[in-house]
């Protein structure tokens, strides 16, 4: 059981803040990013300016934020489509075009959730998912609920490779769209989970054998430091200060 390459070889790129401020700034810019009004796009790009600042300062590259964002885009795109059919109002015109109020608010609610999920991706590449558990921990998020969301992401390549092996046998056994229909599928899945389930109680098993107490927090909490306050009070200062000057 191993992580794809691009998890186990991904870079750990220091964000300017120790763990907890940055999972901080990451919830107070998130809730001032979605506290933007409908038809305000300048105060979410002026927003945009700062998860664009933090991928130039944490050394990510640009494109493999892009080429995530470009998988999700239909779902954003499709999510703001409504907006285009029940608000038809025309708010003013360009070229003898006639831009509506639908218009308008689906446009900001993609660049809201571009800008929103942007944050997200580079906070996930930056800090590695076990020093974001212990940034949970430091916020007084219980044992458990932790230590379940670790787990959950750690064996979530174990039901990876368990489902790369079915396929393959799967392929090898079918020809053409033989044995690749709706029901062989879902007797695929299922089998899928019955062995995910009986591999994960032997991995419990042998993970209690060797003293595992229920608790994956093996590291003392990371002391909050004054660079870390400065850090979340100028932030939060800037997300403060786009809203006065772009939100009357």
């Amino acid at each position: 059981m191993s992580e794809p390459k691009h998890h186990a070889n991904r870079p750990e790129h220091a964000l300017p803040a120790g763990d907890r401020a940055s999972l901080g700034i990451l919830a107070i810019f998130i809730i001032f990013v979605v506290a933007v009004p409908k038809n305000n796009l300048p105060a979410v790009i002026a927003y945009g300016a700062f998860t664009l600042f933090v991928i130039t300062a944490s050394r990510l590259s640009l494109r493999l934020i892009m080429k995530r964002l470009l998988v999700i885009s239909p779902f954003v795109l499709f999510m703001a489509a409504g907006n285009l059919y029940f608000d038809r109002q025309p708010i003013f015109d360009t070229w003898n075009f006639a831009v509506t109020g639908g218009m308008i608010s689906a446009g900001v609610i993609a660049a809201k959730s571009f800008v929103t999920i942007s944050a997200l991706l580079v906070y996930s590449h930056s800090v590695p998912f076990h020093r974001f558990g212990n940034a949970l921990r430091a916020f007084g998020v219980p044992e458990l609920f932790a230590t379940q969301l670790q787990l959950v992401y750690r064996y979530s390549f174990m039901l990876g490779d368990e489902a790369r092996s079915l396929q393959k046998a799967r392929d090898l056994r079918s020809f053409g769209h033989k044995g690749k229909d709706i029901r062989a599928t879902a007797q695929l899945i299922g089998s899928l989970l019955v062995r995910s389930s009986l591999r994960a109680e032997k991995i419990y098993m042998a993970m209690s054998a060797r003293g595992f107490g229920n608790n994956l927090a093996l590291q003392q909490k990371e002391p909050f430091t004054k660079r870390d306050a400065i850090t979340v009070l100028l932030t939060t200062w800037y997300f403060l200060a786009v809203r006065i000057v772009f939100i009357p």
